[in-house]
């Protein structure tokens, strides 16, 4: 397993989540998003995006975005998130 902390990516003018945002890669090929102390999604061995968590907050979407951003998978923003199907 390896963990970091993930980077603001694409449009975000931060130069920092001040480690606020982590990224664990399991060692199962699963990228799972950390923000804060919550698993907020992940990105199966598959390359599939799962959203874990059923809540939604400016800046954990700020994190989201960052995070589909660096591991290059398209998606992001308030309607797409709550178009997102949860899983347990």
């Amino acid at each position: 397993m390896k963990k970091y902390y993930l980077s603001p990516m694409g449009y975000e003018r931060a130069k920092s989540f001040y480690g606020k945002a982590t990224v664990i890669e399991k060692d199962n090929g699963e990228k799972v998003l950390q923000s804060y102390n919550t698993e907020v999604c992940k990105i199966t061995s598959g390359g599939e995006f799962v959203r874990l968590w059923s809540g939604y907050s400016v800046t954990t979407m700020r994190h989201v975005n960052s995070f589909l951003n660096f591991f290059g998978i398209s998606g992001g923003g308030k309607a797409w998130w709550d178009a997102q199907t949860i899983s347990a």
